[in-house]
């Protein structure tokens, strides 16, 4: 629905009344207990701000979109349609939609504008994905974060094998990247790495129940220095040989795993939760099955509910409310329930990838990977690899599929080690005649001419799978200063997008920087680019703040265009 931008008019405040009704409607339309919700929870679902704006897309759709007190969309709908949520209010809520798991590369193919088929669903499935019904499509690498917004075509409750069927399971309306999403513009929100699924009614159970879900920690806390003091591998050997373990046991190696991080990690704090447990908490579990390495599986169930239990058992301090926790302070290393403590073999030590030399880089700073993918050229070299063709690689990963190639086809040319015979299938990628002898240099450097040239930024704290891939040569931010009519002297600022950087942001922070006014608006050169004007020579100022927010000075070109070139003398 959203390929287009959908080209909303200006917003407005929506009143008090007219917000409580849309609440009750949406409470209404998925099943929600308005009563049973807690407050803060309820002004999640429809902020306590909300705005809304008409809008007509090029692609024939009408509606309306919600705003929240940032410009950050809500939710949106079309004429007489239900009220469907967006990606953001789903990360703040996602028990309010089922999900449908799909795989990993089916996400892109949705992105580019595509239904999710039945076949590229993975069972089981929610009682709740009936025909009609509005349903979150996740993938089996991050089960719990929605990547898409859409409507049920089938029964998908009744499908427990897909493989063979045929038909469109889900009508994407609204998928991550797309135009609504790109609505964003006023707040930097990133895509989270975990969420918890339940619904905030589950949380007010009696308090006989709360009791029994703290006593494993009661006990644990009794018992864990002994386990602290005996030998590391005798948990690693139960770990490992115990396929199914009970809650008991799962509490036990989380608690340990936080003895830990206590002890082996050096951790900036404050930080936030969710970072918390994924950086460190799940990376220190001992070597168990990676079924395990979820907070449900404990007795706690939630992260909150076991970062509080371990607050009551001193081992750390948190700040905030409900979800939005964050770690403080720890225990002291010294204390001797973690000085104590043996440290085991962990899942982090198992899953580090076994690629090329990371590329170094400074601290906080972006990372820049040139990326190349093969051409039809090379197709037959990969084959002969056995290497997918489809791929991304490093300029070192190919440079050891060529050595071991030559090595293998014995392409050393005996008269001089340097230089490569050229067989029949490098032949057709460098373009040079069968037995020719090359340096091995040029031959790599003709070779990697035939691949198309791709990069990653990875921003600081980013995970290079996360990072997405661009096609072309890395781009630079340009700075530069002229002087307009008026004899009015101004920096622009362009380019800078893909380094994760929004223009209103980024405006709003040279408006105060440079103590001057500033505009965004598209560039007059290349109006696909957005560039932000600020008043007066800043550039420093501005190259300043760039390398604060992770771009390296290398991406950064200033330009002052307001010099005047010398006439030559004679």
């Amino acid at each position: 629905m959203f390929k287009k931008d959908p080209q909303p008019k200006a917003s407005a405040n929506i009143k008090s009344s007219e917000r409580r009704k849309l609440l009750a409607t949406i409470c209404d339309e998925y099943s929600l207990s308005q009563d049973k919700i807690p407050k803060d929870d309820l002004n999640k679902i429809l902020p306590l701000t909300t705005k809304q704006a008409s809008f007509k897309s090029l692609q024939g759709f009408s509606g309306t979109l919600y705003y929240d007190e940032n410009e950050t969309p809500t939710w949106f709908k079309t004429r007489d349609s239900r009220m469907y949520p967006s990606l953001f209010t789903v990360w703040k809520c996602p028990y309010i939609v089922p999900v449908i798991m799909t795989h990993p590369h089916v996400i892109e193919i949705l992105e580019g504008g595509a239904d999710l088929m039945l076949p590229g669903t993975i069972p089981p499935f929610d009682k709740r994905c009936a025909r009609g019904a509005v349903v979150g499509v996740v993938d089996s690498a991050n089960p719990t974060v929605v990547k898409a917004i859409g409507r049920c075509n089938i029964d998908m409750w009744k499908y427990d094998r897909v493989i063979g069927t045929q038909g469109v399971a889900v009508e994407v309306l609204h998928v991550f990247k797309d135009e609504l999403y790109k609505k964003n513009e006023l707040v930097d929100i990133a895509v989270p790495k975990e969420l918890d699924l339940s619904s905030p009614v589950e949380e007010e159970v009696p308090a006989e129940t709360e009791v029994e879900s703290t006593e494993p920690v009661e006990e644990m806390s009794e018992r864990t220095p002994e386990v602290s003091v005996a030998s590391s591998s005798t948990i690693d050997d139960i770990a490992e040989a115990v396929s199914t373990l009970t809650v008991e046991e799962v509490d036990h190696f989380y608690i340990r795993s936080l003895q830990q991080t206590i002890k082996l990690e050096t951790i900036e704090l404050p930080i936030i939760a969710s970072t918390f447990m994924s950086s460190y908490i799940y990376k220190n579990l001992p070597v168990i099955d990676n079924s395990y390495c979820n907070v449900k599986k404990t007795s706690w169930k939630k992260t909150s509910k076991f970062l509080k239990a371990m607050v009551k058992e001193k081992l750390l301090e948190v700040k905030g409310k409900d979800d939005d926790l964050s770690i403080v302070k720890l225990m002291d290393k010294s204390n001797p329930f973690i000085e104590n403590f043996v440290p085991h073999k962990t899942i982090g030590s198992l899953s580090k990838p076994s690629a090329g030399p990371t590329p170094s880089k400074k601290d906080g700073e972006s990372r820049i990977i040139h990326l190349y993918k093969p051409t039809n050229k090379s197709r037959m070299f990969f084959n002969k690899i056995d290497k997918r063709h489809d791929n991304y690689f490093t300029a070192n990963e190919l440079r050891t599929f060529i050595t071991n190639y030559t090595k293998s086809a014995k392409l050393t040319n005996p008269k001089n080690p340097k230089e490569i015979l050229v067989d029949d299938i490098l032949s057709g990628i460098v373009a040079s005649p069968i037995s020719t002898s090359m340096a091995r240099d040029q031959l790599f450097k003709k070779f990697l001419a035939t691949f198309s040239p791709h990069y990653q930024i990875v921003m600081p704290g980013q995970d290079e799978f996360d990072a997405e891939v661009y096609k072309g040569e890395p781009p630079k931010i340009n700075i530069i200063t002229e002087m307009r009519i008026g004899r009015k002297v101004v920096t622009r600022v362009l380019n800078f997008e893909n380094f994760g950087i929004k223009p209103h942001i980024l405006s709003d922070e040279l408006k105060v920087k440079c103590s001057g006014s500033s505009t965004v608006g598209p560039c007059v050169q290349n109006p696909k680019l957005t560039e932000v004007t600020v008043q007066g020579p800043h550039a420093k100022i501005i190259i300043e703040l760039l390398k604060e927010k992770g771009v390296p000075i290398s991406s950064i070109e200033f330009e002052d265009k307001q010099k005047k070139k010398k006439k030559k003398t004679t």
